[in-house]
């Protein structure tokens, strides 16, 4: 009897990682066993923990829900622990203890990657023996901008560029044809309030519910001066606050049509948080390289 290879599919909760892993069930089932992943950092939208839920429902993923601990006080990254859909964080406090250890993320320091995707996915594999299996990421082709550097040092595979070239709109009208879909917009993405985020995916999310915006802001309030940095630390692009970015909404009156001015329209953000940082940015401006 062969034994079959293993293989991790990270699932990041949206439309295209969704795609992306039943394309790699559907297809290689019989040469890999196949480990489907999701990290929940406790800032998710709920809608996608739903569209999650709905995909091992109807598509049989079996994902396994992780959730990193935080070993305050110790010299050492985050391990996991494994959730449901039913008991996984909510309300930001998974996050929050990153946080408290780390300080509050940005474009140019991201522990919340490290630590609530990359750790603790590893962290998983490694008490699973498959620390050192491949591991597939849904990046699309139109998307090549997003491709880690170290990806085959890290044994990480794109199938959605390298076996199915896969563009956004392949994406949608696979949805479209199913039984459910994610229903979020897409200025929200699956991190509610996520830094990486452009000033119009913002203003659009403050005008939708700022109340996604009392979180951050509170984090400001009690961790700002948490981390090595020189001067208080903050969320959002060129050193601002929740309290300026919410500011400077109220400065345009409202308006959210920033499409040419807006030189991040397109930067930073995509639908979904995956477990590898995936982007350069200079650290000066927070542009994409």
């Amino acid at each position: 009897m062969n034994v079959k290879e293993l293989y991790n599919i990270s699932f990041s909760g949206g439309r295209t990682s969704g795609y992306m892993t039943k394309l790699l069930l559907d297809n290689f089932s019989d040469k890999y066993d196949f480990v489907v992943t999701f990290a929940n950092t406790g800032r998710e939208h709920p809608k996608t923990l739903e569209f999650m839920h709905n995909c091992d429902k109807y598509f049989g993923f079996n994902t396994v829900w992780l959730e990193a601990v935080v070993h305050h006080g110790e010299r050492v990254g985050c391990t996991h622990k494994i959730v449901t859909y039913e008991t996984a964080c909510r309300d930001g406090s998974v996050f929050e203890e990153v946080i408290k250890k780390y300080g509050i993320p940005n474009l140019t320091f991201q522990p919340c990657n490290r630590e609530m995707k990359l750790n603790t996915m590893r962290s998983y594999r490694k008490s699973v023996g498959a620390d050192s299996a491949l591991t597939a990421i849904g990046i699309r082709a139109d998307e090549r901008r997003r491709i880690n550097k170290s990806a085959t040092d890290m044994r990480i595979e794109y199938p959605l560029i390298d076996i199915w070239p896969t563009d956004k709109q392949d994406v949608l009208d696979w949805w479209e044809d199913q039984e459910f879909d994610l229903g979020i917009e897409e200025f929200e993405g699956n991190c509610l309030g996520c830094f990486k985020k452009s000033d119009s995916k913002h203003f659009k999310q403050i005008a939708k519910d700022s109340s996604v915006y009392d979180w951050t802001e509170r984090m400001e309030s009690l961790y700002s001066s948490v981390g090595p940095q020189d001067g208080d630390r903050v969320f959002f692009r060129h050193h601002r606050s929740t309290k300026n970015l919410l500011a400077e909404y109220r400065a345009i009156g409202g308006s959210v049509n920033l499409s040419r001015t807006d030189p991040y329209a397109d930067a930073g953000c995509s639908e979904s948080c995956e477990f590898l940082p995936t982007e350069d940015f200079d650290k000066a401006t927070g542009e994409t390289k």
